[in-house]
């Protein structure tokens, strides 16, 4: 049944325009006491990756800097404001103006400085307020190992949750899995993880994290004879996932060294890019990418990172970073006809290991990587050349779908490239040219200006040759697999004035070969407008309108050759923050969600969202809560929305058919050392009598879920 008829289009109406004239008649008593941090440009990233993704992901890599920073902020006057545009909260134009005006007019002495340099408004000044302070120049300091053990930071987390609901995968006994390798869930329900980490001054690290999905089993000792007899060594004692690292910064010529589970970004990630990165947005001029080299991986993403050592010789303004990783990801093993040996179909990504199917597939595949990255670093100018080889110790073979017939088979591939960035007055250049051993190419240039100093503009082309292969990469794309793909974009984002600014994107894009669902060369568009309104500290709201446009195939009965479908999908959304006291803040969020297909009916969709953060000045107990009820004509329709959770947890569920879910978080802070977290949520349809689909099915029309957090800090 279409949404229409599930609730009145005056009824929204009505409720939207209530939360505007409530807004704009409530006004707070001293913001400043209430020091939140607005992370909606961070979210919107998350649920776009989200969006793209089945996987459900940890982001921790992409946020670390950001909890960082916010404990330790930077100096604005100091050395060291380029983090500020690594971490995508400027870009190289803003940062090189802010350079310039501390040249010229001294070091600035108030935040409400930065709106007077160029390109710097009151949104970018309060998006910086948590992460930098104002003050003297001081000098930088050599550590010593005493230093380092007497002010470092030692952090452990500890953490604990659990669907209370039973999903299918548990409703068979352990033993009775020899008979059902594929459905029966070997472990218990609960997920329990585990991160310890030392931080001194982010220049010397150390770390473990620890991890056990739902379903995963803990000790080889809670099976039976027979499941052992099958899965071999593929159970351990404890987690069923370990990473660990050693990290460092200036120690004499080395600029880094690592030893243990890392990733590495370089250029516009086109060469080498192993980690999560940001990509399309709402900050439409925030494209380009800036690789840090050399970062420790933090999260409890299991197959995508380098297992190791690596590390960064710095010589006046030369770099050289070599790296070597050894690690085993899972993968689908088949019999090879022509071959004693196996080969596997496809590189896993999940992670989980609850089934005797997924642990006969867990560290199947023994990846072995090497390589290097020499880079040269001037004031106006930067560039590197990447070389590195990815050696498998069993083929890849893939199914002969023609559209797969480019992509990598073998053992082995060798990649290389070169990335360059150069500014010239108020015109910032970038661009990466990349290949595979096997001749295919793909390349990606760019530009960031302003035309106006209240006006930023970003162009951009890529083109990624159909036969070009590459296992870790990572650069600005639409589609996931880093090939076939010809791209413009254009980004703009206007300050109107101090309180209004919009951005936008126009993103135009062809695939020349065949592709996933698509039997002919396609072609798709991506248009986004978003106004951003901030008429005071303690308010902030946008609008946002989002079109995109694909095609896909489409098979009608007794046609032999499906369809070329033209699919549309519309977006629109309206979101506001404001704080109603000292310790409140509220949000609200509409969204509503058109989908067109040219074979089938439309899908129409909405969500809506009421949160209540209430942080006290006194008492250290902090509570989130949201309210939310949505309803689609179906999963093609479906919404994604960042949730708040415990630290280092991320929750980005995506919203189809009919009903509601509630969560609530605290954050009580026991002593100045020892923080818990409590987070309880539900969802219920109002259409569904199950939930889920596969070992994933809950039998009835709601799920809970509940999450205990302890950090523990020295």
């Amino acid at each position: 049944m279409a949404i229409k008829s599930n609730i009145s289009g005056k009824i929204i109406i009505s409720l939207f325009l209530c939360i505007v004239f409530l807004c704009i008649n409530i006004s707070a008593q001293n913001p400043d006491s209430l020091q939140s941090i607005n992370i909606e440009f961070i979210t919107d990233q998350l649920e776009n990756i989200a969006q793209s993704s089945d996987i459900n992901l940890d982001y921790s890599d992409l946020i670390d800097d950001y909890l960082y920073y916010s404990k330790n902020p930077i100096n604005i006057n100091g050395s060291k404001t380029y983090i500020l545009r690594d971490i995508y909260l400027i870009n190289d134009i803003q940062l090189n103006n802010l350079k310039l005006y501390i040249s010229q007019f001294g070091q600035l002495y108030s935040i409400y400085e930065l709106t007077s340099i160029s390109g710097f408004d009151e949104e970018t000044a309060h998006r910086l307020q948590p992460f930098i302070i104002i003050g003297p120049l001081e000098e930088s300091k050599k550590y010593s190992p005493k230093q380092i053990f007497k002010y470092g930071r030692n952090e452990l987390l500890l953490r604990y949750d659990q669907l209370l609901e039973t999903k299918k995968g548990f409703s068979l006994p352990p033993d009775s899995a020899v008979n059902h390798p594929g459905s029966v869930y070997l472990g218990n329900p609960q997920h329990y993880y585990l991160r310890y980490s030392f931080n001194y001054q982010n220049k010397v690290r150390f770390g473990v994290t620890l991890d056990k999905d739902a379903g995963e089993v803990m000790f080889k000792g809670q099976l039976s004879d027979s499941i052992k007899s099958l899965i071999g060594n593929k159970v351990g004692v404890g987690y069923d996932f370990i990473s660990a690292y050693g990290y460092a910064e200036d120690l004499s010529i080395f600029s880094k060294i690592i030893i243990g589970d890392y990733h590495l970004e370089f250029g516009q990630g086109l060469t080498l890019w192993s980690g999560l990165s940001f990509g399309k947005s709402a900050e439409a001029v925030s494209v380009k990418k800036f690789g840090r080299g050399i970062r420790p991986n933090t999260s409890a993403n299991e197959n995508r990172f380098f297992r190791g050592a690596a590390t960064t010789i710095r010589w006046k303004k030369l770099t050289l970073t070599p790296f070597y990783s050894s690690n085993k990801v899972d993968g689908n093993i088949i019999p090879l006809i022509y071959s004693e040996q196996d080969g596997v179909s496809s590189i896993i990504e999940t992670g989980m290991h609850r089934t005797i199917n997924e642990l006969l597939d867990k560290n199947t595949i023994e990846v072995t990587v090497m390589g290097g990255n020499a880079s040269y670093q001037h004031r106006m100018f930067s560039g590197g050349i990447t070389v590195y080889n990815s050696k498998l110790n069993k083929p890849l073979v893939t199914s002969d779908e023609l559209y797969k017939y480019f992509n990598f088979q073998g053992t082995e591939v060798t990649n290389f490239g070169g990335d360059l960035a150069f500014n010239m007055k108020n015109i910032n250049f970038f661009g990466e040219m990349s290949g595979s051993s096997n001749g295919g190419i793909a390349g990606i240039a760019g530009l960031n200006t302003f035309l106006d100093e209240r006006f930023f503009l970003t162009l951009q082309y890529h083109n990624y040759g159909k036969d070009y292969q590459n296992l870790y990469n990572n650069p600005f794309a639409e589609s996931s697999a880093i090939a076939n793909e010809k791209g413009f974009y254009f980004g703009f984002k206007a300050l109107v004035d101090k309180y209004i600014s919009i951005s936008g994107y126009i993103d135009h894009y062809s695939f020349p070969w065949l592709k996933y669902r698509i039997t002919s060369p396609s072609i798709g568009r991506d248009y986004l407008v978003q106004i951003n309104l901030n008429p005071k500290k303690e308010l902030s709201s946008y609008f946002r309108y989002r079109f995109k446009n694909k095609q896909e195939n489409y098979k009608l009965d007794y046609n032999y050759m499906p369809l070329i479908g033209e699919i549309e999908r519309h977006e629109l959304r309206y979101f506001i923050s404001y704080n109603i006291s000292n310790q409140i803040i509220l949000k609200n969020r509409l969204d509503m969600v058109i989908y067109k297909n040219d074979y089938e009916s439309n899908e129409y969709g909405y969500l809506l969202y009421q949160d209540i953060l209430y942080r006290p000045d006194i008492f250290p107990l902090e509570a989130t809560f949201r309210y939310s009820i949505f309803a689609t004509d179906g999963y093609n329709s479906r919404i994604y929305t960042y949730e708040n959770d415990v630290l280092y947890a991320f929750s980005v569920p995506s919203y189809f058919n009919n009903g509601q879910r509630v969560y609530l978080m605290l954050k009580w802070r026991i002593i100045p050392q020892i923080s818990m977290w409590l987070r309880i949520a539900r969802t219920t349809y109002f259409n569904q009598n199950t939930i889920g689909s596969g070992n994933d099915i809950i039998d009835g029309n709601s799920k809970s879920e509940v999450k205990i957090e302890v950090k523990i800090r020295l």
